[in-house]
This record gives structure tokens, sequence and C-alpha cells, in this order.
């Protein structure tokens, strides 16, 4: 498959440029708007694509950096609101810890 002439074909979808490909496994995580996702879906469904899934995920525009104590506290306060049968995914903005 040319890599080139796919993204070409994504843009056309609003699909970002940035694409996570595995070579092993055989697969492409492509980056979009979730407004597009129906179109993008049976687009790759025309073109043979094969087990076509998707996660809709929030990516933080801006990353912040914090200290351990603000992390522990951060991490402390996502795992009470996870603890809730209501709530479905919690973000944060935080800068992973490296």
């Amino acid at each position: 498959m040319d890599m080139d002439e796919f993204l070409l074909e994504m843009i056309d979808y609003n699909v970002d440029e940035d694409m996570d490909i595995d070579e092993e496994e055989g697969t492409i995580t492509i980056y979009g708007d979730p407004k597009s996702y129906s179109a993008i879906q049976k687009h790759l469904e025309e073109q043979g694509f094969e087990e076509i899934g998707g996660d809709f995920t929030y990516i933080p525009n801006d990353l912040k950096d914090v200290t351990a104590e603000q992390r522990e506290t951060i991490d402390k306060m996502v795992e009470r609101l996870e603890e809730f049968d209501d709530v479905q995914t919690v973000y944060t903005n935080m800068k992973p810890e490296e």
C-alpha cells in the first residue's frame, strides 16, 4: 500500500497527518475529527480494509507539568472518579511521567 496516497485520501476526511503504523501487527491508527468517523469507516470498508474499529478519546492540546505531589493528588482524584458506575472515562492534561 502506498502510504502517501493513503494519507492524501484520508486528508479529505479531516484525518491528521500523524498516524501510528504497526507493521508487525499490520495495523494503522489514524486520528481525526469524530464527526467524520462514519465517513472514514465507510471509505475504509470500500477500500477493503478489515476489522475497522474505533475509539473516541480526547487528546490534550496543552500538556501541563505537575509536581510529584500534584500528580499523586490528581491520581487519587481520578481513581475516586473512576469508582463511580456512571463515570466511563476520565481524562487529564498532565504530562506523562518520564
